[in-house]
């Protein structure tokens, strides 16, 4: 399973295999449609913020939130350098739900939805409350990550558990 992180970076070359929807991996691009459609079915509108960006896309909105917030530091806590982002894979995606983004997403009925299910459809909230000493981000409630069900499953029970942690790695 491929990790990508501030202390996991990938190449600058390195693109999805085989893109389908958002440039996600196509398994990825399919279980997130099922999950839309089944929030959809239970009422809740769930939309896809950003998928796959290039190591260049990555740098851009490096270099203009750090303009944007005035404040590097603070910028880097949310936004990853090219290279050190999991959009990069092509399996995460940044999810909203058309109004509300930010940490306030987390109180919609999209965010709490999410919470609920996501895992039901492989996608795990990769940045959890509590773990950037680990993750090496802040608290992301929009942020998921594909591990396919066979692994998300595992999260279920435990809502807070970081991909590093579930592996075993630093």
């Amino acid at each position: 399973m491929i990790v990508v992180s501030r202390q996991h970076p990938i190449s600058k070359r390195y693109v999805p295999a085989d893109p389908g929807r958002n440039g996600l991996e196509k398994p990825a691009a399919k279980a997130l449609a099922r999950m839309v459609a089944a929030a959809k079915a239970d009422g809740i509108t769930v939309v896809v913020r950003s998928g796959y960006r290039s190591y260049a896309e990555q740098d851009a909105i490096l270099k203009s939130k750090i303009v944007e917030y005035g404040d590097e530091k603070l910028a880097r806590r949310y936004n990853a350098e090219p290279g050190k982002s999991e959009h990069q894979t092509g399996l995460a995606v940044d999810l909203w739900d058309g109004e509300t983004w930010g940490t306030g997403f987390r109180r919609t009925a999209a965010g709490k939805w999410l919470w609920r299910h996501s895992r039901d459809f492989g996608f795990i909230l990769r940045y959890p409350p509590g773990k950037e000493a680990i993750t090496g981000y802040a608290y992301e409630p929009w942020h998921f990550r594909y591990i396919g069900t066979a692994h998300s499953l595992e999260f279920k029970a435990n809502h807070t558990k970081t991909l590093e942690e579930y592996l075993g790695i630093d």
